[in-house]
This record gives C-alpha cells, sequence and structure tokens, in this order.
C-alpha cells in the first residue's frame, strides 16, 4: 500500500487538468509573438487548438494533462472563439503523435526540462535529504514540489511522488538505526528494546514527550508527578 499524503480534494487540485474560470482562460490561453509563431507551424485547426490547450494547462501546472477536447468543452469553445471566430466545428479526435510532439514543443518554449530516468535519481537524492530534516510526508512532498519548480522540471504523477517520500522515509529510517547500533552499547540497546516491546514503557516515552496545554494548576500538578516518576524510574 502507497504512503498516503494528500487527501482527495488536494489530489484534484494537483493532478486533474485545470477547470479556468473566464479570468483564467484569458491569462493561461493568450499567446506571446514567440507562441504565436509556433502555433503557425500547426496545420489543422484542431491541432492548433489542442496546442493552445496544452500550452495554457502547462503553465498553469507546470505538467502534462491527457484529456479529450469533449471534456474542455468550454476551454475549447473560449480559444475558437478568440482565435479561429470563422473555423468549422472541430472533429474531436487528435491523432496519436500529436499530443507528445507538441509537448516537446511546449518544454522548448517555456523552457522546462522533461521527466526521465535522470530526473528520478536526482529527486530521489532531494527526498532523503528532506527526511533527515523532517519524517513528515507532507514536508517531503513540498520540499520536492519546491526543487521541481525552481529547477523547471515536470512534475512525475501522484504515484511516482508517493513512492519517492515513502522511499525516502525508509531509507531515513534504516540510516537512524545504523547509527544507534553503531553508538549504543549492547546493554543500551536491550534495555531500549525493552522499553518498546513494555506498553508500560511506550506510554512512558508519551509523557516524556507531552508538553503541559497551559499552567493551570491541575497541568502543573500533573508535571509534577510525572517528575516524580521519572527520578523513581531513574
Amino acid at each position: 500500500m502507497r504512503l498516503k499524503i494528500l487527501g482527495g480534494d488536494e489530489i484534484d487540485t494537483l493532478y486533474a487538468h485545470p477547470r479556468f474560470t473566464h479570468e483564467e482562460r484569458v491569462e493561461h490561453f493568450a499567446l506571446s509573438p514567440t507562441e504565436v509563431a509556433a502555433l503557425e507551424q500547426l496545420h489543422s485547426i484542431k491541432s492548433k487548438i489542442f496546442f493552445i490547450l496544452q500550452l495554457g494547462y502547462f503553465k498553469a501546472r507546470h505538467m502534462f494533462f491527457v484529456f479529450d477536447l469533449r471534456e474542455v468543452e468550454d476551454d475549447v469553445g473560449y480559444i475558437r472563439e478568440r482565435y479561429f471566430p470563422d473555423a468549422d466545428q472541430v472533429d474531436p479526435p487528435i491523432a496519436k503523435g500529436t499530443r507528445p510532439k507538441q509537448q516537446r514543443l511546449i518544454l522548448e518554449l517555456c523552457n522546462y526540462r522533461a521527466w526521465n530516468t535522470e530526473e528520478q535519481k536526482k529527486l530521489a537524492a532531494r527526498s532523503r535529504q528532506a527526511a533527515a530534516v523532517s519524517g513528515k510526508p507532507i514536508y517531503i512532498f513540498r520540499e520536492l514540489t519546491h526543487y521541481l519548480l525552481e529547477n523547471r522540471i515536470v512534475a512525475p504523477g501522484y504515484s511516482l511522488m508517493q513512492d519517492t517520500v515513502g522511499g525516502a522515509l525508509a531509507y531515513e529510517q534504516r540510516r537512524l538505526a545504523s547509527i544507534m547500533r553503531s553508538h549504543l552499547e549492547q546493554s543500551e540497546t536491550e534495555a531500549l528494546d525493552r522499553l518498546l516491546e513494555d506498553t508500560q514503557g511506550l506510554y512512558e516515552i508519551t509523557l516524556l514527550k507531552r508538553d503541559p496545554r497551559d499552567f493551570s494548576n491541575d497541568e502543573i500538578k500533573g508535571e509534577i508527578r510525572r517528575g516524580d516518576r521519572r527520578r523513581g524510574a531513574g
């Protein structure tokens, strides 16, 4: 089972193709002179509309999406009205090679790097660095997202991000365990094992970690009792 990092709504927000408002369509489907020149290299109206869609979605999320033109009719309608008002109705199917060919062009226009095996190695290394700072999956995920944006790399899918974060946490766990084994005496290791096996021992660890909620009499008395138990144990 993969590590859960994001909720369903968060996954949809990050990884589903954008659902633009009118104002967002105006912003993301606007074309610079360089982009207009790239558009003119394409032949059919259908191909040009698909290019503007992919480019606009990439500007918004810095990743590519799989979608059918029928799924994004409002965006298609806006693009037709803005750029091709005299064109006939667009036939939905797109040729198989159109999508990857346009994506390579978009990467060049936006100065981004495609996701590949080499980038995966770099992302795994960055995730291990983040895991050494915090064991919270969401922290590592955000650090990786920032890394991808900063280095202008196309973001991989959510499942790959889950595997990368999970792998980093497992690596950090093994690293810390190795450090402990190399620094603890045999008797200390055995005592720690007994503490972790004992339910009461785990309860005591929890008490050691717990901070008082406030400075009320009950909380202060509770801290005194916990201190007495620790001194008694020692």
